[in-house]
């Protein structure tokens, strides 16, 4: 099992640097370094490859469409909704209201919210039709697709959804926007624990290391063109090797597909 420094003294020492302690924005030159981008890397890496060690699976939440039971004329409009869930400032679309239609299609900045209301910040309703019933309240615009499903804070790649790579989606804000109802993911997550990293990963991540800090450790450039080529030959081969672990997967018939036959 690897440590943070065990990785970080590997890569230093294929360049035929001393190995250092731990990463410090006070530290020496290599410490400053670490300290500043060895995280960014890690991520970076992890999300070149569907590496199996870093691959999870889990069911996402929707996000809540609201109802809304009443909408008084007034300045500003005050939108009741039970459970509601938004905070002041956050962003409502508001949509399918009978009555005051002139909330429909609109999006709003929330303010002076309870549990179970909420202000539209900025909007006179005074002027509006009365409001007759109905009402959605939603933290998102559903234009293109009709739900929101927010991905896992410890996401770096969407691999797949529903166990298939036909069903339409798209990934904005951290978030996927589907037409599906209900959500299942498998993803690459930030695996920050050094001793879950799969041998050959520890490999190839003290590579990229190596390669990334060379220049600026060295001022050689014939040694960290060296230090590139090392890392993308590595690298090539941990992705096939990762890959065999498993059966291949077969390719969702689409209607492009389905046509040929």
């Amino acid at each position: 099992m690897a440590t943070q420094e065990q990785i970080a003294n590997l890569a230093l020492t294929r360049i035929g640097h001393d190995v250092v302690g731990p990463f410090s924005a006070s530290g020496n030159k290599a410490e400053r370094w670490l300290f500043a981008n060895y995280s960014m890397i890690r991520q970076s890496l992890l999300r070149e490859h569907a590496w199996r060690f870093a691959t999870k699976r889990t069911i996402l939440a929707r996000d809540p469409m609201r109802s809304i039971t009443a909408i008084p004329s007034t300045n500003p409009v005050v939108i009741t909704s039970a459970g509601h869930g938004f905070a002041n400032g956050d962003q409502v679309f508001i949509s399918s209201v009978y009555g005051m239609t002139e909330l429909n299609g609109r999006t709003f900045t929330v303010a002076n919210q309870t549990s179970s209301t909420f202000e539209l910040q900025g909007e006179d309703g005074t002027t509006h039709m009365p409001y007759a019933s109905g009402g959605l309240a939603l933290g998102y615009v559903p234009t293109e697709f009709a739900y929101r499903f927010p991905l896992p804070a410890d996401c770096l790649r969407l691999l797949r959804i529903n166990d298939s790579e036909a069903d339409e989606y798209r990934v904005e804000q951290n978030a996927i926007l589907t037409d599906e109802g209900r959500v299942s993911v498998e993803y690459i997550f930030d695996v920050t624990d050094e001793a879950a990293f799969d041998p050959q990963f520890v490999d190839v991540f003290a590579a990229r290391l190596s390669a990334e800090v060379c220049y600026h450790l060295t001022d050689n450039q014939s040694l960290t063109e060296q230090s590139w080529q090392i890392a993308n030959q590595k690298i090539s081969l941990a992705r096939t090797m990762d890959s065999r672990q498993g059966t291949p997967r077969g390719i969702d018939a689409d209607g492009w597909l389905m046509a040929r036959y």
